[in-house]
């Protein structure tokens, strides 16, 4: 074999086994990120009527993480005669993963009058770690 060939085959044969290690070659899997769920879709907010004592407000944590809480209300008085009162109420809290909080919204500072709780609002929002 006259050396111009001899070096066209040596070049074939090395492009050859490079080329067919790369295409065996697997392509690298990227780590596994875990997908950032919104707050708003993991946790769950109900009110339940309690009759005469007043209206749970119910805040359910779940998602992953724990959670910094808050809920907040108005109420009304409205007596029989006269205008009403109104006073604001909240209370704020933590949530661990998988727990409910129930928070009585009460209208004991109305007596005997009549009473409406309105403008209930809530949020919450990933608890800061401590460092």
């Amino acid at each position: 074999m006259s050396r111009p060939y001899a070096l066209a085959a040596l070049s074939c044969a090395v492009l050859a086994t490079v080329l067919s290690a790369t295409a065996g070659a697997q392509p690298k899997k990227k780590a596994k990120v875990k997908k950032k769920v919104p707050v708003s879709t993991c946790a769950h907010f109900d009110q339940i009527d309690k009759d005469d004592s007043g209206v749970d407000l119910v805040v359910a944590n779940r998602c992953e993480i724990k959670l910094s809480c808050s809920v907040a209300w108005t109420l009304k008085c409205v007596p029989r005669s006269g205008r009403g009162a109104s006073s604001q109420h909240a209370a704020a809290f933590e949530l661990e993963t998988g727990t409910d909080q129930n928070t009585l919204a009460s209208p004991s500072e109305c007596g005997n009058d009549g009473w409406v709780i309105d403008d209930v609002t809530w949020s919450c929002a990933p608890l800061a770690p401590v460092p």
